[in-house]
């Protein structure tokens, strides 16, 4: 009955891309006392919390191996005739590969030979990671309960601001990182943001890998986090707790101005109420064999969000303090069964309700990534986030080992404007209310719709199937995935319309200075679903050369056809467009990009006989995936439009008026002519045939790589204290720009090439970002203090100006050499500190200190086209610093029952950290930061263990 269970579960759950191992994997050597190899040993690993046990035997070499364990306590028993029983307790962490080595004495098999305490492991990965375990993330304070925001204890992690996975790592954009939870995707491929909500509660401890991850990981140029949650154990267990914040406990924060040059803060918190309820539970369900563990949590967010815009914005009456509100309801059931000896199965449910009003930028941005956006500009984030998940692992034989996932998540995204209360098709076909549709940018404002209205998301079904097989010196992994990915898309973006401005005054029809310079629109519609199959293999060998040196080698392919998704429309547009304006056809299908492969190399070097000091190295190609943002942009902005076109005042191919000899004249007609129908969508009859502007994906556009490398040392002092340092240099290729290819220039003159475009704006991969860093850290583990602390010193140098997905649009598409400077994200210099001490009467003190040098900022002018005022991200904001602290009262109840009282303190000195600088060159508040971070907060909370 068993084995037809397992055949069934084979088959159904033969399945998941970006599903990588969450398990650890333990390997060594047994010798006598001589250091003669022991074939033959048998090796018994026994969870401490199941009592589940994986054994496993010594081949020729004296080598074991044991892979796919869970992360957790073990016994580990070695056992051979004529020799005496050899234990020792280990603990094994998320995704680590490790050794412990063993020498048998000559003795009775029921002589035991016991190592007191913990053993520390020898790792055996190349891999630069850090761990955030379980105490840091029951102990350290952390105001929002993401356990993401505890990556960046890490060496080598950097926030550059909110927005996406909310940090970066080797120099790599957010979006270009990914998160693995029980080793399933957590990330929308759209924007490469969190996709479902995971209690910080609920997390086991996770795994920060910057750099040299093996070829089993894929689809990542960044950092990925490998997350796993709790789990449940022979003991039940669980916990219920709360949060709790308020207005009251908050000092007031920056009123988004500047007065006589000095910030403005409010008078006091704007009225704000913010609690966090949830609980856990988990256990047996029949002892030694199956367990289960659920969760549930809910949040609930009333805040304000405070606007910087300008003061003539203000003195006209529009709220610069608007309301904002943040509601989740997250759920999580799991089980856990031993079917055999041999075979493990585990089930994951998760489900995310989620509701965000009143927000602005794109999903997982935050609510007020973009605060110059008013009330009437903003919209509601909702959507349903769900996914299941499966992993059977089974013990074949003596050396071989198998590992099949699946996996099915979906991620839509909807966004409601404010302005109409619909979004998508819907809002397209409200042409009664288009004045409210369309998009206004003033400096120091913006009105009308959201930028981002409508659905944005995908369904994924992932499969994968590992098999291990163990040889002599060599542990060599084999794997391959199949996945489909499902691109949603209902979307209003371009079609309403954006209108620009170069000043802050109200329209008026008889004040020429308050009339557009710009318009983009495109009429047609924007709704579509597209499915797509991608493989991927790799193959992984840990060889280990010598007992004191291993060699990881491996190689990975990927095929990602969603950068294919849109093809089917490609010829519809163009008989269309040739139809309507004659000519060749304008547009071309994306190839398929199969020459993706990525090999792998790293090296551990143990040179002392104590095995404390390790020198590692790695080097390899790591492959980013594809973002469906290229393909939305390029679908609703052109593929589903039948009109799409860009007029601007002072740019000679989009100004239909435009004569060289008067440039001043050319761009007050168009002004005018603007003017004469804003809000309302112009005439464009009145034109002629006006000239289109399309965005498309190049028929050779790939997913960009990144070839990076790294090497270091470690060195573990007793079982407590531990250093590291290593170098860290990454390339990135083919980063993804946006160009326009319909632009030349004859006699000093920019003209257009194909004269039926205004421009065709090419996602082309064309961009490189460059990346040096030294990393360094230090922990201390200890029974009452911990602590640890991280320095990174970097350069990030770029020509590519995005931040997000968007891909950036080059500044001089003839000369790309002009945004060469330092990356958005390009912070010099990073420190992280956190500490936890226990006091006598059980009292808990708790700290997280960062620094982190100011980022850099571009100045900008609307009235230079292809040029720049000044060099690329030539000025800098301010250094930004701050500490919390958290102090905790533990109260025993008896038995395993407990309590934990908080009081936590975030920014506690109050430090001013300015953020968001204006470099327009229009605004008023040039040179000044637009936000700030929070100024010093207070939480209460209360967390019962049983």
């Amino acid at each position: 009955m068993i084995s037809l269970a397992i055949a069934f579960l084979s088959l159904v759950l033969v399945t998941s891309s970006s599903a990588q191992t969450s398990l650890a994997t333990l390997r060594g050597k047994v010798t006598d006392q001589q250091g003669g190899v022991l074939p033959g040993v048998t090796v018994t690993a026994r969870h401490t919390e199941t009592n589940t046990t994986r054994s496993g035997a010594t081949n020729e070499t004296g080598q074991f191996y044991l892979p796919s364990l869970p992360a957790g306590t073990y016994e580990l028993t070695v056992e051979l005739s004529g020799f005496s029983t050899g234990k020792r307790t280990v603990i094994l962490r998320v995704g680590q590969e490790a050794a412990a080595d063993f020498s048998l004495t000559v003795g009775a098999v029921t002589e035991t030979v016991l190592v007191s305490g913990v053993s520390p492991l020898v790792e055996t990965t190349s891999t630069l990671s850090g761990l955030i375990d379980r105490k840091e993330i029951d102990n350290l304070p952390t105001i929002d309960r993401n356990f993401a925001g505890l990556a960046q204890l890490a060496p080598g992690v950097s926030s550059s601001g909110g927005g996406s996975m909310g940090f970066g790592a080797a120099g790599q954009r957010q979006y270009q990182n990914q998160i693995f939870m029980d080793g399933a995707t957590n990330a929308q491929q759209f924007y490469g943001t969190q996709a479902e909500l995971y209690p910080q509660d609920w997390v086991q401890e996770f795994q920060v890998m910057i750099t040299g991850y093996s070829a089993e990981f894929g689809q990542a140029t960044g950092g990925i986090l490998n997350v796993i949650t709790r789990s449940g154990s022979n003991n039940t267990q669980g916990r219920v707790y709360g949060f709790y914040r308020n207005s009251k406990l908050d000092r007031a924060p920056f009123a988004g101005r500047f007065a006589n040059g000095e910030p403005v803060f409010l008078d006091a918190p704007p009225r704000y109420r913010n609690y966090r309820v949830g609980g856990f539970l988990g256990g047996p369900l029949v002892e030694n064999k199956v367990f289960y563990f659920g969760g549930v949590e809910s949040y609930a967010n009333t805040q304000s969000a405070i606007l910087s815009i300008s003061d003539y914005w203000r003195n006209q009456g529009i709220q610069s303090v608007i309301p904002a509100e943040n509601t989740s309801r997250v759920y999580m059931g799991k089980v856990d069964a031993n079917l055999s000896q041999r075979h493990r199965l585990s089930l994951r449910h998760s489900r995310t309700f989620r509701t965000d009003t009143n927000c602005s930028g794109q999903g997982g941005d935050g609510c007020n990534s973009s605060p110059l956006w008013t009330l009437e500009k903003r919209a509601t984030f909702n959507g349903p986030l769900w996914s299941v998940l499966g992993n059977l692992t089974s013990t074949l034989g003596g050396n071989s080992f198998n590992e099949v996932r699946a996996y099915y998540g979906v991620n839509k995204l909807i966004i409601t404007g404010n302005a109409t209360g619909k979004y998508g098709l819907a809002l397209l076909q409200d042409t009664a209310n288009e004045p409210l549709t369309t998009e206004k940018t003033y400096p120091g404002a913006a009105f009308g719709s959201a930028t981002t209205g409508g659905l944005e998301g995908e369904n994924n079904f992932y499969v994968i199937d590992n098999f291990m097989y163990v040889k002599g010196h060599h542990q060599l992994k084999v794997g391959a995935q199949l996945s489909r990915v499902g691109f949603f898309m209902d979307i209003d973006a371009s079609q309403k319309g954006r209108w620009s401005f170069r000043t802050d005054r109200v329209f008026n029809g008889n004040d020429p200075v308050s009339y557009p310079f710009q318009l983009s629109l495109a009429i047609g519609t924007a709704t579509y679903f597209k499915p797509s199959w991608n493989p991927a293999v790799f193959v992984q060998d840990t060889w280990q050369v010598r007992d004191d040196l291993t060699l990881n080698l491996g190689v990975r392919y990927d095929v990602d056809n969603t950068i294919k998704v849109g093809n089917e429309l490609v010829d519809t547009y163009n008989q269309r467009f040739i139809q309507n304006f004659g000519g060749a056809a304008p547009l071309s299908k994306v190839k398929s990009d199969v020459n993706n492969i990525q090999p792998r190399l790293g090296i551990v070097w143990t040179p002392t006989e104590d095995r404390r000091t390790t020198v590692r190295g790695s080097a390899g190609v790591f492959y980013d995936q594809n973002h469906f943002n290229y393909n939305d942009t390029y679908i609703n902005q052109t593929l589903l439009t039948v009109n799409r076109v860009t007029l601007r005042d002072n740019d000679p191919t989009s100004n239909p008026f435009w004569n060289a000899a008067d440039p001043a004249g050319s761009a007050t007609r168009l002004r005018a002519y603007l003017g004469q129908y804003f809000p309302r969508f112009p005439d464009l009859s009145a034109l002629g045939r006006v000239q289109q502007t399309a965005t498309g994906m190049a028929s050779d556009f790939h997913v960009p790589y990144t070839v990076a490398a790294s090497g270091g040392m470690t060195h573990q002092f007793g079982n407590r204290i531990g250093v590291q340092a290593d170098y860290v240099y990454s390339h990135g290729y083919d980063v993804i720009v946006q160009r326009n290819i319909n632009l030349a220039q004859v006699n000093g003159q920019f003209v257009t090439v194909d004269p039926r475009f205004t421009a065709i704006n090419m996602y082309q991969n064309l961009g490189w970002i460059q990346y040096h860093g030294l990393v360094t850290g230090l922990q201390y583990r200890g029974a009452k203090l911990r602590g640890g602390a991280s320095y990174t010193l970097a350069k990030a140098t770029s020509n590519s100006l995005a931040s997000g997905v968007g891909g950036g649009a080059a500044t001089n598409p003839l000369d790309l050499s002009i945004d060469i400077g330092p990356t958005n994200e390009d912070r010099r210099h990073v420190g992280a500190i956190d500490a936890s001490y226990l006091f006598p009467l059980d009292v808990q003190l708790a700290t997280i200190g960062r620094f982190q040098s100011a980022l850099p900022y571009n100045v900008s002018s609307s009235t230079i086209v292809f040029a720049r005022p000044e060099p690329r991200n030539s000025r800098r904001g301010d250094n930004e610093s701050n500490v919390d602290l958290r102090i905790s009262k533990n109260l025993t109840l008896g038995g395993r029952r407990a309590a934990t009282v908080f009081w936590e303190m975030f920014n506690v000195f109050n430090t001013r950290n300015f953020i968001q600088f204006q470099g327009s060159l229009q605004s008023s508040a040039f040179g000044l930061p637009q936000s700030a971070q929070p100024m010093r907060r207070q939480q209460v909370g209360v967390r019962f263990d049983f």
